[in-house]
C-alpha cells in the first residue's frame, strides 16, 4: 500500500522545485525506463526542466520508448531535486551516484521489498508489481496523465510483471492497466515491442547459451552462464541478457534457476529466479544485493565454478 503522507510530501518538493534530475538503475529494464520517462514527460509538460540519468546505454529493445534518447550521464551541473526510481540500493546508480548525492534534497521511490534507505524522502511500496505502479499514482496526482504518459507506464507494467503473468501481478496491476487503456493506447504494440520482440542477435545468443545450461538435485536447480565468448560470437551485450533466466524457471522441475553474465574477468551479474516460497532476494542478500521473493540479483567477484558452487548449496538449503 502506497504511503499517502510520504506521496503528498513528494508532490510539494515536486512543485517548489524546477530543475529535477531522475536517475534509474545500472544496465536497466523496462520498469526502470518507462516509469523513468513517464514521469520525466510529465513533468517536462509542467513546465519542469528534467534531466535524466543512467550510467549503462538504453537496451536496443527499449529505444522506441519516448524520450529513450534524452538519457545519459550525468554532467557537472548539480541539481535542485534528484529523484532514484527503480533503484533499491545507492549502489544500483553506478557511476551517476555521485551526481545523485550532490542534489540539493534527494527522493527515492521504488518497489523492492529489499530496498536500503539513501535519500531524504523515500517512498516504498513493496507490493506494487512494477515501480511504474507508484509512478502512476504520483502522476495522476500531478494531473498530468495523458497517452503517451500511459503509454511508457504500460512499458514498465509489461515488464515486471511478465506480461501480467507473475505472482507479483495483483488486482491494482490490472485496475492501473484498464486505466491506461482507456487512455487509448496501443497495448499489443507496447507488448510486443518491450516484451515479446527480440532481434536475431539476441535470439542466437539465447539459443547457445541455453543450450549449455546445468541441472542439479533432479533438475530442481537449474544455471546459465554467459560469457565474453558468446557475448563476441553473436555481436551482443550485457544488456541483451535480460530475461532469458525466466526461461529456466519456467521448467516445471526447477524451482530455482541462476544466470551468470561476465561483465570483467572474475566479475559477473548474478540474476536469480525462484518458484513458490523460496526468495530469491534472501540469496541475493548473501553477496550484498536485494530484490524480489521470486526475483532477484547481485554481482559478485570470483571464479565461476565456485560461484555456482556456492549457489548451488545455497539453492539446496532451501529446496531440501
Amino acid at each position: 500500500m502506497i504511503n499517502k503522507t510520504i506521496l503528498g510530501e513528494i508532490l510539494k518538493q515536486i512543485q517548489r522545485e524546477n530543475d529535477i534530475a531522475l536517475y534509474c538503475h545500472t544496465n536497466p529494464d523496462g520498469d526502470a525506463l518507462g516509469s523513468m520517462l513517464a514521469l520525466r514527460l510529465a513533468l517536462t509538460r509542467k513546465g519542469k526542466q528534467v534531466a535524466t540519468y543512467c550510467d549503462s546505454t538504453v537496451p536496443r529493445k527499449y529505444t522506441c520508448l519516448m524520450g529513450s534518447e534524452c538519457i545519459s550521464m550525468p554532467d557537472k551541473r548539480v541539481h535542485k531535486l534528484a529523484i532514484s526510481i527503480d533503484c533499491s540500493d545507492l549502489d544500483r546508480l553506478g557511476q551517476c551516484m555521485k551526481s545523485y548525492l550532490s542534489a540539493k534534497s534527494q527522493i527515492a521511490i521504488d518497489h523492492h521489498a529489499s530496498h536500503k534507505k539513501f535519500a531524504d524522502t523515500t517512498l516504498v511500496d513493496a507490493k506494487a508489481a512494477a515501480c511504474a505502479e507508484i509512478v502512476f499514482q504520483l502522476i495522476k496526482q500531478l494531473r498530468a496523465l495523458d497517452k503517451d504518459v500511459a503509454a511508457l507506464l504500460m512499458a514498465g507494467l509489461v515488464t515486471d510483471s511478465g506480461c501480467f503473468a507473475f505472482s507479483n501481478t495483483t488486482r491494482q496491476t490490472h485496475a492501473i492497466a484498464c486505466e491506461l487503456m482507456d487512455l487509448g493506447i496501443d497495448t499489443h504494440d507496447i507488448i510486443y515491442r518491450v516484451y515479446r520482440s527480440t532481434d536475431i542477435n539476441r535470439f542466437r545468443l539465447k539459443t547457445r547459451v541455453l543450450s549449455k545450461a546445468k541441472f542439479d538435485l533432479d533438475d530442481a536447480i537449474a544455471y546459465i552462464v554467459f560469457t565474453k565468448e558468446d557475448f563476441a560470437a553473436t555481436d551482443t551485450s550485457v544488456a541483451d541478457t535480460e530475461g532469458i533466466v525466466s526461461e529456466l524457471i519456467d521448467i516445471d522441475s526447477v524451482q530455482v534457476a541462476y544466470a551468470l553474465c561476465e561483465v570483467n574477468e572474475r566479475a559477473y551479474k548474478l540474476s536469480i529466479r525462484t518458484k513458490d516460497a523460496i526468495d530469491a532476494s534472501e540469496i541475493a542478500r548473501q553477496f550484498g544485493g536485494g530484490g524480489h521473493l521470486n526475483a532477484a540479483g547481485c554481482r559478485i567477484n570470483g571464479d565461476p565454478l565456485e560461484i555456482i558452487e556456492k549457489l548451488t548449496k545455497l539453492a539446496k538449503d532451501r529446496i531440501i
